[in-house]
């Protein structure tokens, strides 16, 4: 799953990758490679919880691609997402960025600069951008993008283009609203 964070002065995209497989000795192994142990421990917490995956049997690998360390919350998403794939086998037929902090609740919590993202997003041809909610309107009514359709998913283009250019994006609350937006 592709996430994104701002670094410095620009938008940052890499893959998130996750393996879940069935754990053949007496406890099952958590692995987190550039991303924070303890926050893919709570991200598993919250999948079981939130999203009624039984991963207590089951090895989890994630890796950030190219070795980066993230550091951010707002790649908590991509994460879930990432692992909910590798877990049920099932993968997006779309090119999808996926940002947003989980909290405990299930619930998406908004993360700063994502117009950025969506503009760099359009720029590098991804097709649709999984936002928490409040991100997504925020998005919709700055100005900073052009929306062409109106509703919790709005297509936008960036300031400028001539609308062939454009990109999707799709606002959820929860986990499992992110779930159903990335595999649907």
């Amino acid at each position: 799953v592709v996430s994104a964070v701002y670094e410095g002065s620009r938008p940052v995209f890499f893959e998130i990758q996750a393996l879940v497989s069935q754990a053949n000795v007496g406890f099952a192994r958590r692995t987190a490679v550039g991303i924070n142990y303890n926050r893919l421990s709570m991200i598993l917490a919250v999948l079981e919880k939130k999203a009624g995956l039984n991963l207590l049997n089951y090895d989890v690998y994630v890796n950030v691609v190219g070795g980066m360390n993230t550091g951010s919350t707002a790649t908590d998403l991509a994460v879930a997402l990432a692992i909910y794939s590798s877990f049920k086998g099932k993968t997006s037929s779309k090119r999808i960025v996926a940002v947003g902090e989980v909290g405990l609740t299930g619930h998406l919590r908004s993360i700063p600069n994502t117009e950025k993202i969506v503009q760099e997003a359009v720029r590098l041809g991804y097709e649709a951008v999984i936002l928490p909610d409040r991100n997504a309107r925020q998005s919709a009514e700055s100005g900073k993008v052009n929306v062409s359709d109106s509703g919790r998913t709005v297509t936008v283009t960036p300031p400028g283009s001539d609308g062939s250019k454009g990109i999707r994006i799709i606002g959820a609350s929860n986990i499992r609203d992110a779930i159903k937006a990335f595999i649907g």
